[in-house]
């Protein structure tokens, strides 16, 4: 359990949100994209707890971006130039690391992190495909999902969390 506080949501609010369908036919290609696409279920969690779970992992793997640490020299072009100049050199330097590692990079880290997280609340993790997926999740790269489509895709994914035990094998962290 969370230590945020827990929304309570009533019957009529649960049971007005769909239950995403997980069953698919497993294949080779699909089970090579299981590091992108999967979902979490943990047994005997009411919706309320996967809910408040799910938004806290969410927050945290959205705000990781990356850092590369130190100062890059950042400090001496400050004192050589100015504020002006040195914050011109670290937006060329931030697009720059953008080019470099892009969205692709971004959306890797967020789905580690959520799996860090979700892991660490004791959910089990399983494959989905890809289709099946997309019809509840969201990827984040350059820029973060708009507030409305990511809400509606958290609560299906409480509704997932806390539904019932997949038939399928859980694949771990």
């Amino acid at each position: 359990m969370t230590g945020l506080p827990m929304r309570r949501f009533s019957e009529a609010e649960i049971a007005a949100v769909a239950m995403p369908k997980t069953a698919f036919v497993e294949t080779p290609l699909i089970e090579a994209d299981y590091d992108k696409y999967f979902y979490f279920q943990r047994p005997d969690t009411s919706f309320d707890e996967a809910y408040a779970d799910i938004i806290e992992c969410d927050a945290l793997s959205s705000g990781a971006s990356y850092y590369g640490g130190g100062d890059f020299g950042s400090t001496a072009a400050f004192a050589q130039y100015g504020v002006l100049p040195s914050a011109i050199g670290g937006a060329i330097g931030s697009v720059i690391a953008d080019a470099v590692f892009g969205s692709a990079v971004r959306r890797q880290m967020r789905r580690t992190n959520l799996r860090n997280c979700m892991g660490f609340k004791g959910y089990d993790r399983y494959g989905l495909e890809k289709d099946l997926w997309q019809d509840f999740n969201f990827e984040e790269g350059l820029d973060r999902e708009n507030a409305k489509n990511r809400a509606e895709a958290l609560l299906k994914q409480a509704r997932v969390a806390s539904g019932p035990a997949p038939q399928q094998k859980a694949l771990g962290l």
